[in-house]
């Protein structure tokens, strides 16, 4: 499968009117001008005149997180018949919308205060929480990896369930590339806790990619969805699955890698541009070498590039028969620590001096 493949110019441009009226749609009940997205508006940019910005809302880019996000795209938007000028309009524009995001040519002291403004997700472990420095924190894509059965994808269920119980207001994307995504674990979880389970469900925009080009579309569009149901949260279980199923043997590792590459970029971006969090689960090989690995013979999927895309990294591992034990593997600012959490209705929780 060849990701390079793009859909037809027309095929594309329907495709985002489809989402932008869906979207205005479920928001506003079908008007339109009363719908306000998540974002900063195209038209703050200065270096944009008016005939600029109608053409980018044509193709789909109403904001300036939008602008950046697509950028590559901007030369196909643009019709100018001076490449000069174009590349000019161009690289201002995307300067500007940089400044604007605090990513070009800012005091550290402006990025702290966007730091400032994370939001940290609850696991539903206070144990947990406290190892990931309070819990997940959006802003990048944080990672949990480990064999099967370990309670990966119950880490997942709960953290979205208790961000849409904590954030009436916003929705929660969900990519489901295993079939691990059951309704009734989900209002399981909700009911356990107190929640609302109709209010959660139907807050949760389930997307199931069968394909590894079909998920790179999808999250190649996913901007789409977080400005126009002001997402707050994605959850994909797993990143991996798909690309090992395709891309076979030694001689494709390379445009593997390079595909889940892409992926990586694409969802720590919108984790970033919009203040969202990213929350992926990742498969295990088994290491063919006789070194040992601290915790067996097994390492996470997806080599160096996965492992240089997540943030915190997040090791997985059985100790009972519904007991877990989660290790910070990798940080950029977390120490290694352990925490101990079990699985029960309530989705993860902490282990209780009568579950020990």
């Amino acid at each position: 499968m060849c990701l390079s493949a793009h859909i037809l110019s027309n095929t594309t441009s329907y495709f985002i009117k489809f989402i932008l009226h869906f979207s205005y749609y479920k928001q506003t009940g079908g008007s339109m001008s009363e719908f306000k997205g998540l974002g900063t508006p195209v038209s703050e940019l200065k270096s944009l005149g008016k005939q600029d910005v109608a053409l980018l809302e044509q193709n789909g880019i109403q904001t300036v997180e939008a602008l950046i996000y697509r950028r590559r795209e901007l030369e196909d938007i643009f019709d100018v018949p001076d490449e000069a000028a174009k590349h000019n309009k161009i690289r201002n524009a995307v300067i500007e919308a940089l400044t604007l995001k605090k990513m070009w040519m800012v005091p550290a002291s402006e990025w702290a205060k966007v730091e400032a403004e994370q939001i940290v997700f609850d696991t539903g472990s206070k144990a947990l929480n406290q190892i990931l420095g309070g819990g997940i924190h959006s802003m990048s894509v944080a990672e949990f990896y480990g064999e099967f059965g370990v309670g990966k994808s119950q880490i997942l269920n709960t953290t979205m369930v208790l961000a849409l119980n904590n954030f009436p207001n916003r929705t929660a994307v969900y990519i489901d590339t295993e079939k691990t995504y059951q309704d009734r674990r989900i209002r399981q979880i909700a009911e356990s806790r107190g929640f609302n389970a109709d209010s959660i469900v139907d807050r949760i925009i389930l997307l199931k990619p069968p394909t590894t080009e079909d998920l790179f579309e999808l999250v190649k569009r996913l901007y789409l969805t977080v400005e126009k149901r002001n997402v707050v949260l994605i959850v994909c279980d797993s990143l991996i699955s798909h690309l090992r199923a395709e891309f076979l043997g030694r001689e494709m590792l390379q445009p593997r890698q390079q595909a889940l590459t892409r992926i990586l970029n694409r969802l720590k971006l919108l984790a970033e541009l919009y203040n969202i969090g990213v929350v992926v689960s990742n498969q295990v090989v088994a290491v063919p070498q006789a070194t040992m690995t601290p915790f067996g013979e097994i390492k996470a999927a997806g080599g160096h590039v996965m492992g240089h895309a997540t943030e915190p990294r997040v090791f997985v591992r059985k100790a009972g028969v519904s007991t877990r034990i989660a290790r910070i593997e990798d940080s950029a600012w977390l120490p290694p620590a352990e925490a101990t959490f079990r699985i029960s209705e309530r989705g993860i929780e902490d282990v209780s001096k009568e579950g020990q």
